[in-house]
C-alpha cells in the first residue's frame, strides 16, 4: 500500500482488525438495505404491471349498473362532457355447471361487442382465441377459474341464466382489467374456484338475458381534463328514468380496492421494518467506533501532535463507519432486488396481471443508500465528538478509570452474590448508558419476530370471527330476483336442508362532509343463528327493530355516534333515499355492512316482507344430491359454501403472511446476531487484560466463560420486555396501516408470538456468544498482560 497516505493505511488495518464486528455490522445494514429494495421494488413492480395493464386494456374509469335502457341512448351518453368512450352492455348472474365439479359455481357473464376489438376493458386472451363472428355458444372465460378448475378452449360448460340451461364451449381464457382481483358480487375476498367470469358475444346474451337491443351496465372512460364528480353527476341524471343504481368510479370498483388494499400495505412495511433495521445499524456503528476511539485514545493524541486537525481526525473515523454503510449497501442492494423479483412473482400469483413489469429504479438505490449513509453517520456521532473533544496532551495519556459504589454495593446485596455476579454487575453499572442502548438493540430483535407473526394472529382472528362466529352456514344461496317473505320454506323441502334462514341484501351508499361510502345493508331474521353480526373480539351484536347496526370504522370516517340519524341511498331498482338511526356498533373484520332486522329493513324500503338471500345448513351425506339440484334450479343467482370461501381467505392470506413472516424472523437473527456478537467481542476486547489475569490467578475457563456470558444475559434480561412492548406498538401501526374500508385487521398478539420471539432472539443470542467462546479460549495470558491498553 505504497500509494496510500498514513491514515488510509490505518484504516485498512482497523477494518482489517475488526473484520468480525465490522461484518457484522454490515450484515444488518445489508438486511435493512434489502428489505426496503426488496418491499419498494415489489411495490413498484405491482404500480407498473397495473398501470400498464390498465392503460394498454383501456380499464374504464366509471360504472353504473341499471335495470333496463334502449341501445338508442348510448347517442346521448357518448356526448356527455368528459367521456371519451363507453361501452353500454349487458352483465348477469349465472350458475355454472362443471363437468366433474361437484359444487355449483357462480358466474358474472358479461357481453362482447366486437369480437376483434371490445374499446373498453380490453381481454387479454391468454390461451385459445377470441370469440368469432358465426359461432355460438362460445364463451371467453377467466384464467383464475380455468386453473382451479382445470379447464381448457375446447372444454364444455352448461350455465342456468333467467329460467334457460344452455351449454357453452370454452374458445379462450382470458383475463380483465376489472377482474384483477376476482371478486363476486358482494363478496369480501378474491374467489377462484367457485365464481367464474364468462364473455359472451352480445347479440347471444341479449336473446338469453331478454335484453334485445337493450342494455344493463355502462362502463365509461374519460377524458384527461374530465372532472369525475360532474360525469357521475351526469351520468345518474340521465339513467334515473332507466332504473339507475348510481354510478362510482374506480375507488369504489371491487377488483381495484382490493388490489389497491393489498399494495398500499406493502408500501407501509417498505418504510416500517427496514427503519428498524437501520436504526440497529446506527446502534451497532455508535458501539464499534467508540470501541475503537477508547482503545485508540493514545494514538488520537499523536495525530493531533503531529498537526492533523480536528476535523481531519475525526473524518477518518467516520470514514470507517461510512465503509461499513457502503459493504452493506453493496451487499444489500442485489440481494433485495433478487429478493424483490422473487416477491413480486409471488404476488403476481394472485394479481391477474397478464405481464409483470419489474425493474430495480434508479432512485430506490439512491434512498437506499442514502438512508443507510445517514444511519451510520448518525451513529458515529457520539464517538466522534469525543475524538473533537479531546486536547492532545490529554489523549495521549492513559485513561484514568474512575472508581465508584456499584448498584450492588447501595443496594446492598453484595453478599448475596458471588465473587463472578459482582464482576458482572458492576461492568454493567459501569457505562448504564451504553448498557441501555444495548438492551434498546437487542430488544429490537424481539420486536420484529413480534411484528411479523402479529399479524398472523390478527388475520386469524379475523377468519375465526368471520367464518365461525358471524356465519354459520354451510351453503348462501342468492337469488335471482327478491321474492316474497313466505316463500322461503318451500326451499326448506330441498334435498339434505336441515335449517333455512331468509335475508335481505340492498346495496347502498352512506356520506357526509363531501365523502361517501358504499355499504351493503344487510336484513336478519329474529333471532336468527346462521348469519349474524359480530366483533373482532367476538361479540354478537343483535339488530334492533326500526334502527341499524353500522361498523365501528363507519362511524369514525363520519363522525357517527349512538342514537343519531343516518340517511342511506338506496342503489337497487332505481336510487332513493332513506333514514332510520343509529342503534349501535360492530367492530366487523370484514367488509362495510349496516345490519337491521329483517322486517324493520322491509319498512324502511316501504316494501312488503322479501328477502333475496338464503342462508342453509345442510346435511354432508345429501350434499351431493342437493348440488346437483341446484345447478339447476332457475331462481339461483350464485351459490356459495362457506367452506370454499373460507379455504380461498386462508389461501391467498396465510400464504402471504406466511411468506412475509419467515423473511422478517430471518433478518430478525441478523440482528440479534449483529447486537449479541458485537456486545460480546467488544466485551472481550475491553476486558481482555481483567480476564486473562482472572485466569493467572486460577480461575477456570468455565468461570471466565461465565463473566462475558453473564454480562450478556444481564443486558438480555431487560431487552425482552421492552422489545415485547416495542414490537406491541409497531403491531398496532401495523394494524392501522394494513386495515382499509373492507378489511379491520384487529390488534391481536397471542401469548404463543410473544414466546416464540423471545425463543428465536434467546437462540440467535446463544449461538452468536457461542462464535465468541473460541477467542476467549484461546486468550494469550502474557500478551494480554503486557498489553499497553
Amino acid at each position: 500500500m505504497p500509494g496510500l497516505r498514513a491514515l488510509e493505511r490505518k484504516l485498512l488495518r482497523d477494518l482489517r482488525r475488526m473484520a468480525a464486528p465490522a461484518a457484522a455490522v454490515a450484515l444488518v445494514v445489508a438486511s435493512g438495505v434489502a428489505l426496503f429494495v426488496a418491499t419498494m421494488t415489489t411495490y413498484r413492480s405491482l404500480r407498473l404491471s397495473e398501470a400498464s395493464f390498465y392503460e394498454t386494456q383501456r380499464f374504464a374509469q366509471v360504472w353504473s349498473g341499471l335495470s333496463r335502457a334502449p341501445r338508442s341512448l348510448v347517442r346521448d351518453l357518448v356526448r356527455l362532457p368528459g367521456v371519451q368512450a363507453l361501452d353500454a352492455r349487458i352483465v348477469v348472474q349465472g350458475i355454472l355447471d362443471v363437468p366433474g365439479v361437484v359444487a355449483p359455481c357462480s358466474a358474472t357473464v358479461i357481453s362482447v361487442s366486437d369480437a376483434a376489438s371490445h374499446g373498453l376493458n380490453g381481454l387479454y386472451v391468454r390461451n385459445g382465441r377470441r370469440l368469432e363472428a358465426g359461432r355460438s355458444g362460445e364463451v371467453l372465460v377467466s384464467e383464475g377459474f380455468a386453473e382451479k378448475n382445470r379447464l381448457r378452449p375446447g372444454d364444455s360448460l352448461f350455465l342456468v341464466i333467467s329460467g334457460r340451461r344452455v351449454k357453452l364451449t370454452i374458445a379462450g381464457v382470458a383475463l380483465s382489467p376489472e377482474y384483477v382481483m376476482q371478486v363476486p358480487p358482494g363478496g369480501q375476498s378474491p374467489e377462484e374456484r367457485r365464481f367464474a367470469i364468462l364473455w359472451m358475444a352480445r347479440d347471444e346474451l341479449e336473446s338469453l338475458a331478454d335484453l334485445r337491443d337493450a342494455f344493463n351496465d355502462l362502463a365509461l372512460r374519460l377524458s384527461h381534463r374530465a372532472q369525475e364528480a360532474t360525469v357521475i353527476r351526469e351520468v345518474d341524471r340521465r339513467l334515473e328514468p332507466y332504473g339507475g343504481q348510481g354510478a362510482y368510479g374506480r375507488s369504489s370498483q371491487s377488483s381495484h380496492v382490493m388490489l389497491e388494499e393489498h399494495v398500499e400495505q406493502l408500501k407501509s412495511l417498505a418504510v416500517l421494518v427496514p427503519s428498524l433495521f437501520l436504526l440497529v445499524a446506527a446502534f451497532l456503528v455508535n458501539v464499534v467506533l467508540g470501541r475503537i476511539v477508547a482503545t485508540e485514545r493514545q494514538q488520537v493524541g499523536t495525530l493531533k501532535a503531529f498537526g492533523y486537525s480536528n476535523g481531519r481526525v475525526a473524518l477518518h473515523y467516520l470514514q470507517f463507519a461510512l465503509s461499513l454503510s457502503a459493504s452493506g449497501v453493496a451487499l444489500g442492494v442485489p440481494i433485495g432486488a433478487w429478493l424483490g423479483h422473487s416477491m413480486a412473482v409471488f404476488y403476481a400469483t394472485f394479481f391477474r396481471f397478464p405481464v409483470l413489469v419489474f425493474r430495480l429504479e434508479g432512485w430506490i438505490v439512491a434512498v437506499a443508500g442514502f438512508v443507510a449513509v445517514a444511519a451510520a453517520a448518525s451513529g458515529a456521532l457520539g464517538a466522534l465528538r469525543r475524538v473533537v473533544a479531546m486536547p492532545p496532551s490529554v489523549a495521549m495519556s492513559a485513561a484514568v478509570p474512575v472508581f465508584s459504589r456499584s448498584i450492588v454495593d447501595t443496594l446492598g446485596v453484595r453478599r448475596l452474590l458471588s465473587p463472578v455476579g459482582r464482576m458482572i454487575f458492576r461492568s454493567v453499572s459501569r457505562r448504564p448508558g451504553r448498557a441501555l442502548l444495548t438492551s434498546a438493540g437487542m430488544s429490537l430483535a424481539i420486536a420484529i419476530v413480534v411484528l411479523g407473526s402479529s399479524s398472523a394472529d390478527g388475520i386469524r382472528r379475523m377468519e375465526d370471527v368471520q367464518f365461525q362466529v358471524a356465519q354459520r352456514e354451510d351453503l348462501t344461496v342468492t337469488l335471482s330476483q327478491k321474492r316474497a317473505g313466505g316463500t322461503f320454506r318451500a326451499f326448506a323441502s330441498l334435498p339434505g336442508v336441515r335449517r333455512i334462514e331468509p335475508s335481505r341484501v340492498v346495496r347502498g351508499r352512506v356520506g357526509a362532509f363531501g365523502a361517501f361510502q358504499d355499504v351493503m345493508v344487510v336484513g336478519l331474521p329474529a333471532g336468527g343463528t346462521l348469519r349474524r353480526a359480530a366483533g373482532n373480539h367476538y361479540e354478537i351484536a343483535q339488530p334492533v327493530p326500526d334502527a341499524a347496526l353500522i361498523t365501528k370504522w363507519l362511524a369514525e370516517k363520519f363522525d357517527l355516534r349512538r342514537g343519531d340519524p343516518l340517511t342511506i341511498e338506496v342503489r337497487e331498482g332505481g336510487r332513493r333515499n332513506v333514514t332510520t338511526r343509529i342503534a349501535g356498533f360492530v367492530d366487523e373484520p370484514l367488509g362495510e355492512s349496516i345490519y337491521m332486522e329483517l322486517e324493520g329493513l322491509d319498512r324502511l324500503l316501504a316494501e312488503p316482507r322479501t328477502y333475496s338471500v338464503l342462508n342453509l345448513l345442510i346435511d354432508p351425506q345429501r350434499e351431493r344430491e342437493l348440488y346437483a339440484l341446484l345447478k339447476r334450479t332457475p331462481e339461483a343467482a350464485a351459490v356459495h359454501a362457506r367452506r370454499d370461501v373460507l379455504a380461498n381467505f386462508r389461501t391467498m392470506t396465510e400464504k402471504t403472511l406466511t411468506f412475509i413472516r419467515q423473511i422478517e424472523i430471518l433478518f430478525s437473527v441478523i440482528i440479534a446476531f449483529g447486537v449479541v456478537y458485537n456486545v460480546a467481542r467488544i466485551a472481550l476486547a475491553e476486558r481482555g487484560r481483567e480476564l486473562a489475569t482472572l485466569r493467572v490467578l486460577g480461575f477456570k475457563r468455565a468461570e471466565i466463560w461465565t463473566v462475558l456470558v453473564g454480562e450478556i444475559a444481564l443486558l438480555a434480561v431487560p431487552a425482552i420486555p421492552l422489545g415485547l412492548g416495542i414490537g406491541y406498538v409497531l403491531s398496532s401501526a401495523v394494524a392501522s396501516a394494513m386495515s382499509s374500508e373492507r378489511m379491520h385487521l384487529p390488534l391481536i398478539v397471542e401469548t404463543s408470538t410473544y414466546a416464540s420471539a423471545i425463543v428465536v432472539f434467546l437462540g440467535a443470542a446463544v449461538a452468536s456468544a457461542l462464535l465468541v467462546r473460541p477467542q476467549l479460549d484461546a486468550l494469550d495470558l502474557v500478551s494480554v498482560l503486557k498489553a499497553r491498553e
